[in-house]
């Protein structure tokens, strides 16, 4: 039964607000509500068959629709595919760090960070005490050393204070999933400061030029366990005090790019 003018007014009508709905939440370029204005116009003056007109124009939004569903689809899939490949990469570059698995709900990212932290603890930082004399400095390595402590080298078999509160933390009845990820980052912008401020310091003893510094490192005063002495030994063998306390910023400054903490650094 053909369709009165009525209601092919009516088709238009909703046709038209369909072309607005979409325009206006997906896309006005896909869904040009001025181009189908213009056909009409064009069917009126020409004095087309307005019944086939909009019948054909309902068939064609239809198939427009579909395309641009496809297409979102694709890029949407593109899109997941490119975050994707953004996540496999930066998991890549933090599982060059030991990693410490302290919990069944602790992140990848928190475990191989205290992992890092902990290596540079255990088997870097002590280095600082062989290369500096100084006293005033001697009380920043203190300081430092305290927040490292805090942060990262385990006591025995114990965690460190951080991760212990942070296992605390986990093994809470109830505890949401935000509130694990918002401690979690707590943690890394913890770490993030400390390492900026190391760099800073290392960057403070590069830039004095003092001459005692120029000279191959003696041990002597390293005072560890025989095992970690040995192995911290091997890493500065051969390097000046000025090459030791380069090594240990090149370090911190990898560790701050490769788990993106380049934002968690102190302003003056």
């Amino acid at each position: 039964m053909p369709l009165n003018k009525d209601e092919v007014n009516e088709l238009v009508n909703k046709l038209r607000d369909r072309y607005k709905e979409f325009a206006g939440k997906y896309s006005p370029k896909w869904f040009d509500l001025n181009a189908f204005d213009a056909r009409l116009s064009s069917a009126l003056r020409n004095r087309m068959n307005m019944e086939g007109f909009i019948l054909a124009e309902i068939s064609g939004f239809e198939k427009l629709k579909e395309r641009y569903e496809k297409k979102k689809k694709e890029k949407e899939n593109s899109f997941s595919r490119e975050v994707d490949k953004i996540l496999e990469q930066n998991i890549a570059r933090i599982k060059k760090y030991p990693q410490i698995f302290f919990h069944p709900k602790c992140g990848i990212e928190i475990s191989h960070l205290y992992g890092a932290l902990s290596y540079l603890s255990m088997e870097l930082f002590p280095i600082l005490r062989v290369v500096i004399s100084d006293s005033r400095l001697k009380n920043s390595i203190n300081a430092m050393e305290d927040r490292l402590l805090f942060l990262a080298e385990q006591r025995g078999n114990l965690h460190p204070r951080r991760i212990a509160d942070h296992i605390l933390l986990l093994n809470r009845n109830g505890i949401k999933d935000i509130d694990i990820e918002k401690d979690n980052n707590e943690y890394l912008k913890e770490c993030g400061f400390f390492l900026h401020d190391l760099v800073d310091f290392c960057d403070g003893i590069i830039d004095s030029g003092r001459d005692e510094w120029n000279y191959p490192l003696t041990f002597q005063k390293l005072f560890v366990e025989e095992e970690r002495r040995k192995r911290i030994v091997d890493i500065f063998q051969d390097l000046t005090g000025y090459g030791a306390v380069l090594k240990i910023k090149e370090y911190a400054s990898a560790v701050i790019e490769d788990f993106r903490l380049g934002a968690f650094k102190r302003i003056d």
